[in-house]
């Protein structure tokens, strides 16, 4: 039991420590890009661009919109990078304004299950081309039925895996609004999920 509670204490002073190089190294870039550095912008920004997408994507369902999400988030963090001040993480600040640029364009749809639920019901780890389009598809039917700001939440919690301090940051809300607003998403989608099981019956 001691060496597997070495390990664990070793195992997470490296991980403590990556994940302080790697803030350090965003703080630098932020710090030049601040200062005029266009390169060092470019490569803040991309280094989150494929999360974003993720976030856009599941919030808008189609990958045009969810490009020019993308797109318009890093218009406006440019616009506002001399407000930024660095009291959240740079990952934070860019999620606050994608959800907000979600939410603004107000698309209408219809909602569907979680990540793990509908990976579960997949079946094979390695499903084929045309199984993982359909699955995809489904997702994204599902999501949209979904209220935007749960959209949010199920993506932020389930796909990209923030913690509830993490997606209370990034939308402004505090834990309790988010724990229960996450209750109301997750309940909608198992609605959601006995009325398609009757329809399909």
């Amino acid at each position: 039991m001691q060496g597997i509670r070495a390990w664990r204490a070793v195992s997470t002073t490296i991980d403590e420590g990556v994940a302080a190089d790697e803030a350090a190294a965003e703080a630098a870039l932020l710090r030049a890009g601040k200062a005029g550095d266009n390169a060092a912008l470019e490569r803040l920004l991309a280094q989150h661009e494929p999360s974003l997408y993720t976030l856009c994507l599941g919030m808008l369902r189609h990958d045009s919109d969810a490009e020019d999400a993308v797109q318009e988030t890093f218009l406006r963090a440019l616009g506002g990078l001399s407000r930024f001040r660095g009291d959240a993480a740079v990952r934070t600040w860019l999620f606050r304004i994608a959800v907000h640029v979600c939410l603004e364009w107000k698309r209408a749809r219809r909602p569907v299950r979680l990540w793990s639920e509908l990976h579960q019901d997949a079946g094979p780890s390695f499903p084929s081309p045309e199984a993982a389009t359909l699955q995809n598809l489904r997702l994204l039917e599902a999501l949209g039925t979904l209220l935007p700001r749960h959209r949010a939440i199920l993506i932020l919690k389930e796909h990209q895996g923030w913690s509830i301090a993490e997606i209370a940051a990034a939308l402004g809300w505090n834990d309790k609004k988010v724990q229960n607003e996450l209750y109301k998403a997750r309940r909608a989608l198992t609605e959601w999920r006995e009325r398609d099981a009757r329809e399909g019956a």
